[in-house]
C-alpha cells in the first residue's frame, strides 16, 4: 500500500508532460520556413484549428514612407548586368502631379539611369552599369542611388530593383502592410507554402503585430501603429477579422470597389501589440499599447466582405490591468480555456500578468473614436495579478499546455518553461537559442513541439528534442546502469526528480513501476 501511495504522490508531482522533454538531452532547431517562402519580418504564428498541420505566419510588412519627403537608398549591384528598376503606385496616378510634386531618380556617380514621376500604375527602366566609379561596393559591383521624393500619398508607393535576366532582387520597397505565409503539411518533407498579401493590407495589416485563430478557421490580427490611414493626427487603428478560406482571403475584392477581403475591423486601439481568441463567437482579447489596457473586442456579426459597417461592435476596456508596450516587440497573450485566465506578456514592464477574463463590471460609457459602436465601455473591478516578475527582460511570445507555460524573451533569445501547478510558478529551465533580439511569437504545435518565428533572420523554426527514453543516467547509452537506477526508483532507494521521471516512464502511464523496468530491459535486449 505504501508503494501505491508513493507512486500516486510521484504522479502528482511529476506529471508526464511532453513539454518537459525539452529540459533534458539536446534540442535541435529545425528551420521550417525562410525568406524564400515569403517569410519576411515575421512576428507571429498560429496553427489552423480545423486543418491538420496548416501553419500561418504573420509578416510585419514594410514601413510607410512619410509624405512629401526625400528618401535615399544606396544599393550595390553587379557590373555588366541588365538591371531593371520598376516603380509602382497602387492608386494608378503616379507620384506626380495630381497629389503633390513627387519624383524619382536612379543614378550612380556618372550617370542617371531612370527618372520620372508622371506615370499611372507603374513604370520600368532597364540599364547596364559598365563603370565602377569610386564607391564602397566590391570591385565587380557598382553603387546605385535610388532617390524618391514622395507626394501627398506616400503609402501608395513601392518599387523594386531586379536582374532583368534571372529575376534576382537587389533591393525593394514593398507596398506597406503585413502579409501571411501559409504552410501546408508544415514540418513534413512534402510541405508546401503560399504567400498572400491582401491589396488593402496597408490599412488592415498596417505594421502587423500578432495573429490568433478562433475554433472554426477565422482569424484576427493586431496593428502596431497609431493610425492605420497614416494620419499624423489620427488614432484610427485596431484589430482586423479575416476568413482563412483561401477562396476568400486575399482573393476577393483585390481590385475594389470594396475594401479587400477583410471581414471586419474596429479602430479603438492604436499600437495594439497582441491578440488572443476569447473562446466564444467573434470575441478577442487585445493588448492595447496606446491606452495601456487589455481590451475585449466583439466583432459581433461581420459586415459584408470588404465592407465598413462596424456599428454592431462591442469594445470593453480594462484600464485597471497595468501594462506597458515596448516599441517594435509584440506582447503576445494566451488563454487557459479551462480557467478563463489570460496570461499576458507585459513586455514594457518585464513581467507576465495573469488576468481573470470572467471578472469586471461596467463602469461608464466611453466615446468611440472615428466610428459608431454598439458599446464602448470602461470596465472596473477586474481581477489580475503580477504572475512572474523575475528573470525576464522583454517577454514576447507565450503559450500554454497542461500546467506548462512557455515564454520567449526577445532580448535574451531564451525560451523559458514554467510549471503553473505551483504558486508562484516555478521556472523549470530554459532553451538557450542564442538569438538575441530576434524571437517573437512562439506556439506549441502538433506532437507538442515548440515552434517560433525569428524576426531578424526571417525564419520559422521548430524545436525538436533529442531525448533517449530510458537513459536515466544521461550518458547517451541504454545499458544495465540505467536498469539499476530504475529498479532503485521502484524500490524507493533512489530519489527521483522531474528530469529522471520523464525518461524513466517508458510506457507513458504517469507511474514509475515494474512495467517500466520490463520495457527498459526489453529495449536494451533488442538493441
Amino acid at each position: 500500500m505504501k508503494k501505491n501511495i508513493l507512486f500516486l504522490f510521484i504522479t502528482i508531482l511529476y506529471s508526464d508532460n511532453p513539454i518537459d522533454f525539452y529540459l533534458i538531452g539536446d534540442n535541435i532547431h529545425t528551420i521550417i520556413g525562410t525568406i524564400d517562402d515569403g517569410v519576411e519580418k515575421p512576428r507571429d504564428l498560429d496553427f489552423h484549428p480545423t486543418i491538420n498541420n496548416q501553419l500561418w505566419i504573420l509578416n510585419q510588412g514594410e514601413d510607410v514612407y512619410p509624405n512629401n519627403s526625400e528618401i535615399i537608398t544606396n544599393v550595390c549591384v553587379p557590373l555588366n548586368r541588365s538591371i531593371t528598376f520598376s516603380i509602382f503606385d497602387s492608386a494608378d496616378d503616379g507620384i506626380c502631379c495630381e497629389s503633390g510634386e513627387g519624383s524619382y531618380m536612379v543614378s550612380d556617380c556618372n550617370n542617371i539611369y531612370a527618372t520620372g514621376g508622371e506615370y499611372e500604375s507603374s513604370e520600368s527602366t532597364s540599364f547596364i552599369i559598365e563603370d565602377n566609379c569610386d564607391n564602397p561596393c566590391d570591385l565587380d559591383e557598382g553603387s546605385l542611388t535610388i532617390l524618391i521624393n514622395t507626394d501627398d500619398w506616400a503609402k501608395e508607393i513601392s518599387w523594386k530593383l531586379i536582374d532583368s535576366d534571372n529575376g534576382t532582387i537587389y533591393a525593394k520597397k514593398l507596398e506597406p502592410g503585413g502579409s501571411t505565409v501559409t504552410y501546408f503539411d508544415a514540418g513534413f518533407t512534402y510541405q508546401s507554402s503560399e504567400y498572400r498579401k491582401d491589396s488593402y493590407s496597408r490599412h488592415f495589416m498596417h505594421t502587423a503585430s500578432a495573429i490568433s485563430f478562433d475554433n472554426d478557421g477565422f482569424f484576427a490580427n493586431t496593428l502596431e501603429c497609431k493610425d492605420a490611414n497614416n494620419n499624423p493626427n489620427g488614432f484610427f487603428s485596431g484589430p482586423t477579422l479575416w476568413d482563412s478560406d483561401l477562396s476568400i482571403y486575399a482573393n476577393l475584392n483585390q481590385d475594389g470597389p470594396l475594401l479587400g477581403s477583410h471581414l471586419d475591423m474596429i479602430h479603438q486601439s492604436p499600437y495594439s501589440m497582441g491578440i488572443e481568441y476569447a473562446g466564444i463567437g467573434n470575441v478577442y482579447w487585445v493588448f492595447d499599447g496606446y491606452h495601456s489596457s487589455i481590451v475585449r473586442y466583439d466583432f459581433a456579426t461581420p459586415h459584408e466582405i470588404g465592407g465598413h459597417d462596424h456599428s454592431d461592435g462591442k469594445v470593453w476596456r480594462y484600464d485597471e490591468v497595468e501594462i506597458a508596450m515596448h516599441e517594435g516587440v509584440p506582447s503576445h497573450m494566451v488563454l487557459d480555456e479551462n480557467t478563463g485566465n489570460l496570461y499576458i506578456s507585459d513586455t514594457g514592464n518585464q513581467r507576465i500578468l495573469l488576468f481573470n477574463t470572467q471578472s469586471g463590471i461596467f463602469q461608464e460609457e466611453l466615446t468611440p473614436y472615428g466610428e459608431s459602436l454598439e458599446q464602448y465601455w470602461l470596465m472596473q473591478n477586474s481581477e489580475w495579478e503580477v504572475y512572474i516578475n523575475q528573470g525576464l527582460i522583454k517577454p514576447s511570445g507565450i503559450d500554454f499546455y497542461e500546467n506548462r507555460l512557455i515564454v520567449s524573451d526577445y532580448s535574451s533569445g531564451d525560451i523559458i518553461l514554467f510549471d503553473t501547478s505551483s504558486y508562484p510558478p516555478e521556472e523549470l529551465g530554459r532553451i538557450i537559442t542564442g538569438f538575441e533580439n530576434s524571437i517573437m511569437g512562439i506556439k506549441i504545435g502538433p506532437s507538442k513541439k515548440i515552434w517560433y518565428v525569428n524576426h531578424s533572420s526571417n525564419e520559422v523554426v521548430r524545436i525538436d528534442y533529442d531525448t533517449l527514453l530510458g537513459d536515466i543516467n544521461q550518458d547517451g547509452q541504454l545499458n544495465i546502469l540505467d536498469v539499476v537506477i530504475l529498479v532503485s526508483f521502484v524500490l524507493e532507494n533512489h530519489d527521483i526528480n522531474p528530469q529522471h521521471f520523464i525518461v524513466a516512464d517508458l510506457n507513458f502511464d504517469g507511474l514509475i513501476n515494474v512495467l517500466d523496468v520490463v520495457n527498459l530491459v526489453d529495449t536494451i535486449t533488442n538493441q
